[in-house]
């Protein structure tokens, strides 16, 4: 009974620390999305980026997103310039651009200084990359890399 009682407690105690040193996670909630209409993909294609974004974009700690949009011209500009980087990769090089799209955001960096954050506490973070790649088989979309 003693044995599972601390094993019990042992759990419990794992389970706030691990909540205690994951901080506060990114926020989304009032960010502006905004999507121009595209030629290459349906209105949904799009939608289901942005959620997979703002997904991705939990991970983000101490951080809220303030901007999120699709601008298909960039957008193109972004995918030849990473094909033609990495036209070497085996997963890239029968790669059809219509599988990829990117994404744009603009956040801001809490004022906390939060070890696990990465950013430099206050920052603003502007035109922010999302390269996704849809999944031949699911047809569900991944973050391929994400930077400035």
């Amino acid at each position: 009974m003693k044995k599972k009682l601390g094993i019990a407690i042992l759990l419990i105690l794992i389970i706030v620390y691990g909540v205690s040193i994951s901080g506060k996670k990114g926020s989304t909630e009032n960010a502006i999305i905004t999507a121009e209409k595209s030629e290459k993909f349906k209105t949904t294609e799009i939608e289901t980026a942005i959620a997979r974004v703002k997904k991705e974009f939990k991970g983000f700690t101490n951080c809220e997103m303030t901007k999120l949009y699709y601008n298909e011209e960039k957008s193109n500009v972004e995918i030849n310039h990473y094909l033609t980087e990495n036209r070497e990769n085996k997963s890239v090089k029968n790669a059809d651009k219509k599988d990829f799209i990117v994404l744009y955001s603009d956040f801001e960096v809490g004022e906390e200084n939060d070890q696990n954050s990465g950013f430099i506490p206050g920052s603003n973070h502007k035109a922010w990359m999302w390269l996704l790649k849809k999944d031949k088989f699911w047809k569900k979309w991944e973050v391929v890399t994400s930077r400035v």
